[in-house]
């Protein structure tokens, strides 16, 4: 059995745990979310440099979105990383040592 799949399994028995987790997997849906729409801000910027214009907005006017929604971004990758820091730390251990 996965690794994951077991611990999924244990926080169907822990509501404490299984309250975490979805606290987790839903931050984690905000994150995928926000990574599409900066794949379609990347998209958007290739296409309007080349063409001048996709979907009403010019280069310009995606480049200032994605700087702004880059802070955003920013902001929310620090947040899972700090609620995911336990995990991440048993995994450098895992790397290191």
């Amino acid at each position: 059995m996965d690794v994951m799949a077991k611990a999924f399994e244990e926080a169907k028995k822990n509501p404490a745990l299984r309250k975490r987790l979805r606290i987790k997997a839903a931050f984690s849906l905000v994150l995928l979310v926000g990574f599409l729409g900066v794949v379609f801000i990347t998209v958007g910027t290739i296409i309007s440099g080349k063409n001048g214009s996709f979907l009403g907005m010019t280069q310009l006017d995606y480049l200032k979105l994605r700087a702004r929604y880059g802070i955003v971004m920013m902001i929310l990758i620090t947040i899972h990383l700090v609620m995911n820091r336990s995990i991440m730390k048993k995994e450098l251990e895992m790397l290191f040592g």
